[in-house]
C-alpha cells in the first residue's frame, strides 16, 4: 500500500497523525527585527552627523567664504574650534572694556559732584571775563579729550557753535534766570531748523581746513596738531 506502519495504524485507529516538526523561525525574525532597527539607527544618526557639519559650515565665515570647495570632517571642526576660540577673546576683551568703562564712569560722576559741591549757591551774571573762562575751558577740554581720541576733534567742531551760543546767551544769576535763559536757547538754537545749517556749516569747515575728503588717513594726525596750536588750522578760538 506504500505507507508505513505508523501511518496505518493511524489510520485505522481514525485520528489524524501529528503534524510535522517545524524548525522554529522566532529567533530568525528576532534578528531581522534588530538588523533593521540598527539600520535605521545608523541612518538617523548619520543624518544628525550630516547636518550638524551643513550647519557649522553655514555658521564659520572661513567655512561659508568657498562653498565650492569641499572641506573635510576634521578641517571643519578645526576651523570651528578656531572660530569659537577668536569670539572667546572677543568677547573677554568686550567684557574687560566694558568693566573700564563702568569704572571711568564712576570716576566721572564722583568728579562731577565734586565740581557740583564746590559751586557757589548763587550764579554770577554773564561777564566778558567769565564768557572767555568758558571758552578757554572748552578748548582745554577738547585739547585733553581729542589727545585720548582724535575723533573728539571732529565733533567739537560741530559742537563749538552750540557751545559759543550757549556760553554767550544762558545766565547763571538765579535759577529762574538759568532756566528761563537756558529754555529760550534751546527753542533758539536746538530745533532741527537751527542745527541742520549750523551742522552743515561746521562740516563744510571741516571740509575746508582739513584733508578729510582727500586723504582720512591725515585727519588724526591733524586733529592733534589743531589742539596742540602748531597747525594754522587750529579752530580752537
Amino acid at each position: 500500500m506504500g505507507l508505513s506502519w505508523p501511518w496505518l495504524r493511524w489510520g485505522v485507529l481514525g485520528v489524524s497523525p501529528p503534524p510535522l516538526a517545524v524548525p522554529d523561525s522566532a529567533p530568525a525574525l528576532q534578528t531581522e527585527s534588530r538588523r533593521i532597527t540598527h539600520i535605521s539607527a545608523e541612518q538617523k544618526r548619520r543624518f544628525n552627523i550630516k547636518l550638524g557639519f551643513d550647519t557649522l559650515h553655514g555658521l564659520v565665515s572661513t567655512l561659508n567664504a568657498q562653498p565650492s570647495i569641499k572641506v573635510s570632517k576634521a578641517t571643519t571642526l578645526q576651523k570651528t574650534a578656531e572660530y569659537i576660540c577668536k569670539f572667546q577673546q572677543e568677547r573677554a576683551a568686550l567684557q574687560d572694556e566694558a568693566q573700564r568703562l563702568r569704572e571711568q564712569i564712576e570716576e566721572l560722576n564722583a568728579t562731577i559732584n565734586l565740581c557740583q559741591q564746590q559751586l557757589p549757591a548763587t550764579g554770577v551774571p554773564i561777564t566778558r571775563q567769565r564768557f572767555d573762562q568758558m571758552r578757554d575751558m572748552f578748548d582745554e577740554y577738547v585739547r585733553s579729550c581729542t589727545l585720548q581720541n582724535w575723533k573728539f576733534w571732529v565733533f567739537s567742531i560741530i559742537i563749538r557753535p552750540l557751545f559759543e551760543s550757549f556760553n554767550g546767551m544762558v545766565s547763571t544769576a538765579s535759577m529762574d534766570s538759568l532756566s528761563q535763559t537756558s529754555l529760550a536757547w534751546l527753542d533758539q538754537y536746538c530745533s532741527l531748523p537751527a542745527l541742520r545749517p549750523t551742522v552743515l556749516s561746521s562740516l563744510r569747515q571741516l571740509s575746508i581746513s582739513t584733508s578729510i575728503l582727500t586723504d582720512p588717513a591725515c585727519v588724526p594726525e591733524q586733529a592733534t596738531q589743531a589742539v596742540m596750536g602748531t597747525d594754522p588750522s587750529n579752530n580752537s578760538s
